[in-house]
């Protein structure tokens, strides 16, 4: 990136000032092309040749886009919350372990419960032994039925006694409810553990998805399975494809925008993260093989765009050699169309023929007299002069112009 703007203020500015310095040299040549002699250069001005770089518009697949920033998110996440009471003894698992449904998280103490569980089945027992004596004393005449029904009763309050505390004693043991990735471990062993306390994060891989939200204008061009192109920071910027899967059916009032959620393809799940930070651009047009050029060659002059193009000059009629013909700058309107980003489309105003200047064509006038080359000739060129002088010499050069130009102006207004 640092060599491609360096090249670009190499063409755009420096080398036109620095030819202008150096025009006593070879760096001028007339308008024919052909080398004048000390005689005709007193007679004939000579005129400066811009070096320019050039590119003909190219046919090209090309998209608009809606672009917009989020953040990765797993549908499918759970909090795992403490159902029993108790000193957490073991702690299974850590953050970032991949965890089944049902695999065992952290224990807690278990010994009071324990306890209790063989209390409550003496209990059980005994209760069961007064109920079957009452039920044979009925049977026998000897009993009464109240006494056996309330002997009934016990037996079955301490049967759910016992089932309770049982239920209670596997509280003691956390297992996870889905399969997934532990994000967070808020327990430690030797902690203090009561119900309803958080002890883990889990979320599911395979449930990550994106939400964006989009403005309600752009609604009526987007549909299920529309694509996207999503960059993650967390992936090193690795860009991967997602689709349109739900749109929300209502507009957020506050914001008068859409949920819309896009999906991911299923084998790059597992390079994503949670809440990882993300760039979409979603595609809302595609057009097939329209003509198209470099961005930076569209410049923009009073809400109207055009580019600058290489026509050949008269004085370069029958020239062979294309490198060292001398060419015309023109100004030309041009309509354009999609962009997106490196390319913008031309609907009107140039045909696949034309030479578009690419790099130098921001400080050119129209008519300006150019020659073609790019920034690796020039620079090998001038090899004889090192660079950091030649810019320093025509930034010299440069100012001393604006200097120039800044007195006539006065002189002008005195006037």
């Amino acid at each position: 990136m640092e060599m491609t703007m360096l090249k670009r203020w190499i063409l755009g500015f420096a080398l036109p000032v620095i030819i202008l310095l150096l025009c006593g040299s070879s760096c001028t040549q007339k308008a024919s092309g052909q080398t004048a002699s000390s005689q005709d250069l007193e007679k004939t001005p000579e005129k400066v040749l811009i070096p320019v770089e050039v590119s003909k518009p190219v046919r090209r697949d090309m998209s608009s886009y809606f672009e917009t920033t989020s953040r990765v998110l797993a549908e499918n996440r759970v909090e795992v919350i403490s159902k029993g009471t108790g000193i957490c003894e073991k702690v299974m698992v850590e953050e970032g372990s991949r965890v089944t449904a049902g695999q065992v998280l952290a224990e807690l103490d278990r010994k009071d419960l324990e306890a209790q569980i063989r209390q409550a089945r003496i209990a059980l027992q005994q209760h069961k032994t007064h109920f079957e004596i009452a039920e044979k004393s009925v049977a026998e005449g000897i009993g009464a039925p109240v006494e056996r029904d309330n002997a009934r009763f016990a037996y079955e309050q301490a049967k759910a006694a016992l089932e309770a505390q049982e239920i209670q004693l596997s509280h003691q043991t956390v297992t996870a409810p889905i399969s997934g990735i532990i994000t967070r471990r808020l327990v430690q062993e030797g902690m203090l553990v009561s119900v309803g306390v958080p002890l883990f994060s889990i979320v599911d891989p395979a449930s990550y998805a994106l939400p964006i939200q989009v403005p309600e204008k752009e609604l009526p061009r987007i549909a299920e399975g529309q694509p996207a192109y999503v960059r993650v920071d967390a992936a090193q910027g690795e860009e991967f494809s997602a689709r349109v899967r739900r749109i929300n059916p209502s507009v957020d009032p506050a914001t008068g925008t859409v949920k819309v959620m896009l999906d991911f393809d299923a084998s790059d799940k597992e390079k994503l993260r949670d809440a990882a930070f993300a760039r979409v651009r979603l595609v809302l047009d595609t057009r097939k093989q329209v003509l198209a050029v470099p961005k930076d060659a569209v410049l923009e002059d009073n809400a109207r765009n055009y580019v600058m193009v290489a026509e050949p000059s008269g004085s370069a009629e029958g020239q062979e050699n294309a490198e060292s013909a001398v060419y015309a700058a023109r100004k030309i309107e041009v309509e354009t169309g999609l962009d997106d980003g490196d390319y913008i489309e031309i609907k009107k105003g140039l045909d696949e023929n034309a030479l578009v200047i690419v790099m130098g064509q921001h400080t050119l006038k129209p008519d300006s007299l150019v020659s073609i080359t790019n920034a690796e000739k020039e620079i090998a060129s001038r090899e004889t002069m090192p660079l950091d002088e030649a810019l320093a010499r025509a930034k010299k050069k440069q100012e001393e112009e604006e200097k120039k130009k800044r007195a006539e102006q006065e002189a002008l207004s005195q006037q």
